[in-house]
């Protein structure tokens, strides 16, 4: 039941990042500028990323941090989608992947207006994947270490 469900939550969020990556280089930009003023407004965080986009790299930031951050979550779901008792060959499948999707999802902002389709998003995007798997599998040994502990 656990792997349908995350396959299936896996395919709504490729669904999810196929959207944001369909809308043109004004709404995106839009959306990280929204984004950038909720994080201004955070004490210590406001103020480092008013710096940040003062300097004309806040928006980066946002943008590639929201790659790694899609790119992860979606790295564990089809992780944990595939797993059953094997982590490297969970590893590599939700890798490769992720890996393949981020390559599609570059192709795919070469047809969208003002957006254009680049390898260092797919290194980023990757990047976000290996954190995701990194995170998994680390949780998995603890989890698995706190069993045999307990017997």
């Amino acid at each position: 039941m656990r792997k349908k469900i995350c396959i299936v939550l896996a395919i709504i969020w490729m669904i999810v990042i196929f959207y944001m990556s369909n809308q043109p280089a004004s709404i995106s930009s839009i959306h990280s500028g929204n984004t950038i003023n909720i994080i201004s407004k955070l004490p210590l965080i406001g103020n480092i990323m008013d710096y940040l986009t003062s300097i004309n790299i806040g928006e980066f930031i946002v943008r590639k941090g929201a790659h790694m951050f899609s790119y992860c979550l979606l790295a564990i779901l089809l992780f944990m989608a595939c797993y059953e008792e094997d982590i490297n060959k969970a590893s590599i499948i939700s890798f490769f992947t992720t890996f393949l999707y981020a390559c599609s999802d570059e192709f795919h902002q070469l047809f969208i207006p003002g957006r254009s389709g680049e390898f260092r998003d797919v290194i980023i995007d990757s990047t976000g994947s290996i954190i995701g798997i990194l995170l998994t599998t680390l949780m998995l040994k603890y989890k698995y270490n706190n069993k045999k502990v307990k017997k």
